[in-house]
């Protein structure tokens, strides 16, 4: 007798499952970054060594449940967090629309409120994720003085319009628009007619 042939289904290898999306170690990793900690001061903090930690956090080796404890305690959250049965209070920041207060520096032409992590303490300076002001610019706003920094600035205009003089050329944004630029390029904003509201986003800039 002729042998059938196998199907491909029987000689394909078994495929690996798929990851989980909520690994411990990715938030672990995520948490001590956001707190400033190395992988050798977690490893000292927590007596396990800085090679399983590293393969822990890219999901390549598990930790005994005592041991998950100590890297939670470490990291000053919850092995619950960790396991995503509840949001770690340092994972998630939010400001509600009640909450947001605004002001103004100086005599600036403008109004702002800082909404990111990284604006907490003042005018969106220092932090090491984006940060995120919404700003609210008088009809006759006109800022005098070229801003650059690094990282890149995004612009998006939820009220009103504004003017961006950017590189020997002028832009006008209107409600809707959007406008992403390196932050080391000297740019100036006006606005354009009337009051404006903007969402204004920088990323990736660190203090000299």
């Amino acid at each position: 007798m002729t042998e059938k042939p196998r199907s491909r289904a029987a000689t394909r290898p078994a495929e690996k499952a798929c990851a989980d999306p909520q690994q411990p170690g990715e938030l672990a990793r995520a948490l001590r970054q956001r707190r400033g900690l190395t992988l050798d001061e977690l490893s000292n903090r927590t007596g396990i060594s800085k090679g399983h930690l590293s393969r822990f956090e890219r999901g390549e080796k598990t930790v005994s449940v005592s041991a998950l404890m100590r890297v939670a305690q470490a990291l000053h959250t919850s092995a619950a967090a960790l396991l995503g049965e509840k949001i770690d209070q340092g994972v998630l920041h939010m400001v509600r629309a009640g909450d947001r207060h605004f002001r103004r520096e100086g005599g600036a032409d403008y109004d702002f409120a800082p909404l990111s992590r990284a604006n907490d303490g003042g005018h969106g300076d220092g932090g090491d994720g984006p940060t995120a002001l919404l700003v609210r610019f008088s009809s006759d706003a006109d800022l005098k003085e070229a801003a650059f920094h690094s990282g890149d600035e995004i612009f998006f205009v939820l009220s009103g319009a504004i003017e961006i003089e950017l590189a020997g050329q002028s832009v006008i944004l209107r409600e809707g628009d959007f406008a992403q630029f390196p932050g080391v390029v000297r740019h100036r904003i006006r606005s354009v007619g009337s009051d404006a509201e903007v969402l204004i986003v920088v990323t990736g800039a660190r203090d000299e």
